[in-house]
Order: structure tokens, then C-alpha cells, then sequence
């Protein structure tokens, strides 16, 4: 009869006789004495014990019984301790060891497994390469377009009425300090620039730097650089607004007065002639925006002038009609109406002609306050609109057409420029 016990390999139960435990403890002694001096020898005795609890079939329930047999057939699979060495290093007595691999590089999954890592070890470099030259071109966008709009937004924002930028960049907006005068109060022309200028400029500044960053592969970031310059741009967001508001608020009421004329159903050509022209007006300040409004000033008397619209469209009826309205703004009705009765424009209709001045003016010192014209000419089908010799729509402001253009007529309802 023998004698059977409970051991654990590798966290697993086995049975073992009498005979295999003393087999297999002297075996699993050797080996550690062998390892257990070296680097990492736990760890080699752990995979050790694993392949042998392997070996062994652990993990079953109830635990194998490891017999005598079972162990010898395990040291022959797994060599005897002094095979884990090198003959001559063992026989010398060196403690430099040489031990014998656990696995055969020459079998089916080592060389799979070696292929695996040739092909993503190949396929990393291909990826970053690819990244890197991905980076360099959306870098590069980044830089130019980054550099060009902040070099466009300086221009704009500080030099808009240079010669050399109308020329090149042609800005919707021309005289950009002049127009904010009159729009707004003149003591924030300049804090309203400034702050448009950090609004506008560091986002684009950032989109630059980031160019750069990703061409050279700039690493380095400075939080502490970035959370101050955030910070400006959202402080300066906010200054902008609330002082834009209150500026503006100004033109929150809007009113009108209007003088309309019927037409004789006999005119069928309606000639337009300028009555005061903007060339005989004293002014040294000019600013525009574009297809919008253009403002003339004489800085010494303050007497602000600007352009008219005008509005040609076809009748519904058989008749036709002349209006012209004045339109200002206030933060009351009262002094909405108050200001647009104080817009000064002539004009007037005698037989077929209908004579009009170039701009309206306001009073010497007045502020603008979103004051402007409109002319509206209502004609019936078949009717004709013709500028007298040495004038043109785009005296009033009227750009359906070409700028030079001189006459048109309703056709079905429409417009129809009358080329000569």
C-alpha cells in the first residue's frame, strides 16, 4: 500500500503518490538551486512549474493522481535539470550558464509568430511615415492659410484705407476707422479695434503656430502659455460684445417718413437727372461699405452725407408711382421720427424727368444713426428708365446692372437693361 498526499503546482491540486513526490521534489530542488542565483530565476522556475502542471493535466475535478511513471515521462520531456546548461560551462564551474531554450525557433508557430512581428514591426514604420508626411501637408495648409489671413486681417483691420490694400485686396469695407466713427461713438473706434483685432488675430495666430508645430514635429506645448492666451481671447470676446451692444443699442427703434407721387399714365420713358452732385460738396473723409451705404464727411464742420438708393421694379397695375422714403433710428420712436425728419434730400418730378440728389445730408454735428434713403420707382409694362448724359444708375446706388449702364425697361414684370 502507498501513501498518497495533496500537492500544489502551479496554483493547481494534485494527488501524488509516496514514490513520485519524492521523484518530483528532488527534481523541482535541483532546478531551483540551479535558477534560483540567476536573473529572473522566479520567474523561470514559475514557467517551470506551469509546464509541468501541464504536463501533468491539471485542473481537473477531482484532482489526477501523479504517479511514478507520470513523472519519469515528464523529466524526459522537460530534460533533466543539468540539460538546462551548457556541458563544458557546468563541467568548469562557471556561473555564466547558457540555458538551453524552452521552445523550438524552428517550429511552425515560432516562425508564424516571427513573421507576425516582421510584418508589424514593417508596417509601423510605413504608418509613420505615412503620418508624418500627412502631418507635413496639413501643417503646411494650416501655416499659409493661418499666415495669410492674419496678414490679410492686420491689413484690414489697420491699414483698410491704404491705397496699396484697396488695390490689391479691394475690402468690401474701405476706411475702416472712419466708418466706426460714424457708426459708433468716436471715443471706442479705438478699444473696439483692438479688441476685434485680439478676436480675430489669436485664433489665427493659434492656427498658425499649430502649422508649424506639425511641419517640424514640435513637441513642446506650454499649457500655462495657452490657458493665459485662452483666457485674453475670451475676455476680449466678451469686452467686444457688451461694448458693442451698448453702442448699438441706439438702433433698436426704427421710423420713417415717405413722400409718394402717381405717375401720368401717358409717361413712358422716366428720365433721371442728379440735382446736387457730390462733386460740388466740401469733404475730407471717405469710408463704405460696399453695394451698402457710402459716407462723405467734412471733419471741421462735422456735416456727415451719404448715398441714396435706388429701387426700380415693375408695376402690377397700369399706373406707375414715385416714393421716396427717409428712414433713421433711435432708442425711442420719438427721436427715430425726430431724426428722420431732419434728413435733407431733394428731389422732385417735372414732366417726364425726375431730378434727384446725389447723397442725403444730415445736420452739421448729428450723429448718423442708421440714416438713409430709398427711391423706389414703380413703372408699368413697357416703361423706360433713362439717365440724362454724364450720369448713371450707379449714382443712386442701383448695381442690377453694370455700373455705367444708362437705361433699361419692364418686361414682363422685370428689368431689362437697355444696351446702346
Amino acid at each position: 500500500m502507498k501513501k498518497t498526499m495533496n500537492i500544489n503546482i502551479a496554483g493547481q491540486l494534485f494527488r501524488i503518490d509516496e514514490d513520485a513526490y519524492v521523484i518530483l521534489t528532488r527534481y523541482l530542488d535541483h532546478v531551483a538551486t540551479r535558477f534560483r542565483t540567476e536573473q529572473g530565476g522566479d520567474e523561470t522556475l514559475a514557467d517551470i512549474e506551469s509546464r509541468i502542471a501541464e504536463i501533468f493535466g491539471g485542473g481537473n475535478e477531482p484532482p489526477t493522481l501523479v504517479s511514478k511513471e507520470m513523472v519519469n515521462d515528464m523529466i524526459n520531456i522537460m530534460g533533466a535539470p543539468e540539460d538546462y546548461y551548457d556541458n563544458a560551462a557546468v563541467s568548469q564551474g562557471s556561473p555564466n550558464y547558457t540555458r538551453r531554450s524552452m521552445y523550438d525557433p524552428n517550429s511552425l508557430s515560432a516562425r508564424i509568430g516571427k513573421a507576425l512581428a516582421e510584418f508589424f514591426r514593417a508596417f509601423g514604420k510605413v504608418m509613420s511615415a505615412v503620418l508624418r508626411v500627412l502631418g507635413f501637408i496639413i501643417g503646411t495648409a494650416f501655416t499659409v492659410i493661418g499666415f495669410l489671413l492674419l496678414f490679410v486681417s492686420v491689413l484690414v483691420l489697420f491699414f483698410n484705407n491704404a491705397p496699396l490694400v484697396a488695390s490689391v485686396l479691394e475690402p468690401e469695407i474701405m476706411n475702416t476707422h472712419t466708418l466706426l466713427s460714424i457708426v459708433l461713438n468716436s471715443n471706442v473706434v479705438w478699444p473696439v479695434i483692438l479688441l476685434t483685432a485680439l478676436v480675430v488675430l489669436l485664433p489665427l495666430a493659434s492656427l498658425t503656430y499649430l502649422g508649424i508645430k506639425l511641419i517640424f514635429n514640435i513637441r513642446y506645448n506650454s499649457r500655462v502659455f495657452g490657458m493665459i492666451m485662452f483666457v485674453i481671447w475670451i475676455a476680449s470676446t466678451c469686452a467686444l460684445g457688451v461694448i458693442l451692444g451698448l453702442q448699438l443699442s441706439v438702433y433698436s427703434t426704427s421710423e420713417r417718413v415717405e413722400e409718394r407721387i402717381a405717375l401720368d399714365s401717358a409717361v413712358k420713358t422716366v428720365w433721371l437727372a442728379p440735382l446736387n452732385r457730390i462733386s460740388d460738396i466740401s469733404y475730407d473723409e471717405t469710408a463704405y461699405m460696399e453695394d451698402v451705404i457710402k459716407f462723405y464727411r467734412n471733419s471741421s464742420t462735422g456735416q456727415l452725407r451719404g448715398s441714396v438708393d435706388l429701387n426700380i421694379y415693375g408695376s402690377d397695375t397700369t399706373s406707375g408711382w414715385i416714393s421716396v422714403e427717409k428712414t433713421a433710428n433711435s432708442n425711442s420712436d420719438r427721436e427715430a421720427w425726430q431724426n428722420a425728419r431732419e434728413i435733407s434730400f431733394n428731389w422732385n418730378f417735372s414732366g417726364d424727368t425726375l431730378y434727384l440728389d446725389d447723397y442725403f445730408s444730415l445736420p452739421a454735428g448729428n450723429k448718423w444713426s442708421g440714416s438713409h434713403v430709398d427711391i423706389d420707382i414703380r413703372l408699368p409694362e413697357g416703361s423706360e428708365v433713362r439717365c440724362v448724359p454724364g450720369s448713371s444708375f450707379s449714382t443712386w446706388m442701383f448695381g442690377k446692372f453694370d455700373p455705367g449702364s444708362t437705361s433699361c425697361r419692364v418686361v414682363d414684370g422685370y428689368l431689362e437693361e437697355i444696351k446702346e
